[in-house]
């Protein structure tokens, strides 16, 4: 018994630690498995898995139809400024000093880190939560103007190229759709499985589908929409200026669903609907028992 507690209480430890030493951290419920890599992005760097995995039916079974581990892994996020650029992508490319991860929770990965120039600061907070009654990754993302001089004309991009059938049907195309500035999607056609990425963000947004990848935050603010192929899904942000010493924090994130409908909220996820069916009936149950009574 000692030893047990011994070992769950070490296990409890290690959440609440840094673990940049160990290269990637992890995002677990019942819905989905994802890692986070120590470039700040989703992934378990490059190939590695897990990347982005989805099971519909919340139990815990992934399967192999990853989002984003096959061909080359294409999950990252990119500023822009008058003073300089900064990227960082799963597969690799870098602005940023090796990010700093903190298990917080099975649930949530803090990733901190300073640009390699030293004036830009960036922390991702990852949380796996239910948004509107789909699984989602709720990122927010907080960024720190550590220079002595205003960042004018900043601009923000998140960008993910989904890849779901590949493992199990060997095709990258998806079929993607801009269903508003708020949020674009991507299917595959074979398995249905869809990844959205969203946001509610005060700050002047743009979603967007890209046939180039493109990095530039500037070509989703002007408004991409180039269908469907293996191309890249993304939000722009407008940030405007950011004085010196100041920060400022933007919400959005991936949902995640077995078709378009349930990853954008149309319909919900099975475990979901059955617990709206059940509270239906029971609430019929109730007022059959008043009206009885009566």
């Amino acid at each position: 018994m000692k030893i047990q507690k011994k070992v769950v209480a070490a296990a409890l430890l290690t959440l609440a630690l840094p673990i940049s030493a160990f290269a990637t951290a992890t995002l677990q419920n019942a819905y989905v498995l994802a890692g986070v890599s120590d470039y700040g992005t989703l992934g378990s760097n490059g190939n590695a898995s897990p990347g982005i995995l989805f099971d519909k039916d919340g139990t815990s079974t992934y399967g192999v139809n990853d989002f984003l581990t096959p061909g080359s892994p294409f999950e990252g996020f990119y500023v822009t400024s008058s003073s300089g650029s900064y990227a960082a992508n799963n597969y690799g490319s870098s602005s940023f000093s090796t990010f700093a991860l903190t298990q917080n929770s099975a649930t949530s990965v803090t990733a901190t880190s300073t640009s390699s120039d030293g004036r830009l600061g960036v922390t991702n907070d990852y949380l796996l939560t239910t948004i509107g009654g789909r699984s989602a990754i709720e990122i927010t993302t907080t960024l720190t103007n550590k220079s002595t001089s205003v960042l004018d004309s900043l601009a923000f991009l998140r960008t993910l190229d989904p890849d779901p059938d590949v493992n199990a049907f060997g095709s990258y195309y998806t079929t993607n759709v801009v269903l508003s500035g708020d949020q674009a999607c991507g299917t595959g056609p074979s398995t249905g499985q869809t990844i959205c990425i969203f946001t509610s963000a005060s700050y002047a947004h743009k979603a967007g589908v890209s046939s180039s990848w493109t990095t530039s935050p500037a070509a989703y603010l002007g408004g991409l929409d180039d269908g469907n192929g293996d191309y890249a899904i993304g939000i722009g942000f407008d940030l405007g200026s950011l004085a010196a010493g100041q920060s400022l924090t933007l919400t959005y994130g991936y949902a995640l669903g077995a078709s378009r409908d349930v990853a954008t909220g149309t319909v919900p996820e099975p475990t979901s609907a059955l617990l709206i069916a059940t509270g239906l009936i029971g609430m019929a149950r109730t007022l059959r028992s008043k009206r009885a009574k009566a």
